[in-house]
């Protein structure tokens, strides 16, 4: 096993100071994967000590979830999140690594490779929570319950429906989905419910490193809009036999997925 190297880390900005909790592991080109909705860098362990062996893996809890810890003025949301990430890579040297996220860290990648391009040798994206679609028409009502209403029902929506192998799911840990329980009501109330990132021109991906991906075992109408916009944007996109968390449920593939994904021009 790769030695993790566990620290935290403060950006400032406009808004507030936020306090990293971050990982890092390996040697070599980086590589960085940035936590969805959840906030959590657990689900990524063995993601990351596979790829660790060819690259410097950097993952973190997302601000406000976790271990990282945002100010009260931060803004906790998908809209401020690539830009949050490229304050914390500017602060830790990164530049020219391959990016992963999904959901709505597949949002954050989109803006980290249209936006800040130095950041980025190639984004590679799975599912992102593109603006406009319905699939949280439902979800978003949770903000009406309260907060144990809420990380009961998301903890089941987690486990039995975005992944497709919820004994995987369950065995990240006990800690993980401890933290996870205070994550979702920030994730339903800031996330979900909070600001709508802008939709995407298409002409601002056209040409751009870009590996994306949906789920072939999820339904596809959840995630169309990445298709769509994929296509208008000249992108070509594929499938993983995966739902919504390949790094869950399928972890040696999405290693092997990121890593033929860094050798491309």
């Amino acid at each position: 096993m790769k030695k993790v190297t566990c620290d935290t880390l403060r950006t400032e900005g406009a808004r507030g100071e936020i306090v990293w909790y971050v990982e890092r592991r390996g040697n070599g080109p980086h590589v960085v994967l940035i936590p969805s909705g959840e906030g959590d860098c657990g689900s990524f362990d063995k993601v990351a000590e596979n790829l660790a062996s060819d690259f410097t893996v950097t993952t973190f809890d997302t601000p406000g979830f976790s271990r990282s810890v945002a100010g009260v003025n931060v803004d906790v949301s998908m809209v401020s999140l690539g830009h949050q990430v490229a304050n914390l890579l500017s602060a830790l040297a990164i530049e020219d690594a391959v990016i992963y996220g999904c959901s709505s860290a597949g949002l954050a990648a989109l803006d980290l490779v249209s936006v800040y391009p130095k950041f980025v040798r190639r984004a590679v994206v799975h599912e992102a929570a593109l603006p406009g679609d319905d699939r949280d028409a439902e979800i978003v009502k949770l903000a009406a319950m309260d907060d144990s209403g809420i990380a009961a029902t998301c903890a089941s929506l987690f486990e039995n429906m975005m992944n497709e192998d919820p004994a995987a799911w369950r065995a990240i840990g006990e800690h993980f989905h401890q933290r996870l329980a205070r994550n979702y009501p920030t994730w339903i109330r800031r996330y979900v419910a909070g600001p709508k990132h802008e939709p995407y021109d298409p002409g601002t991906l056209a040409g751009k490193p870009i590996t994306w991906t949906i789920g072939g075992l999820f339904e596809v109408r959840l995630f169309f809009g990445n298709v769509q916009l994929a296509q208008r944007a000249g992108l070509d996109i594929g499938l993983l036999p995966c739902k919504h968390y390949p790094q869950v449920s399928i972890p040696g593939l999405l290693a092997d997925h990121i890593r033929k994904a860094s050798l491309l021009d």
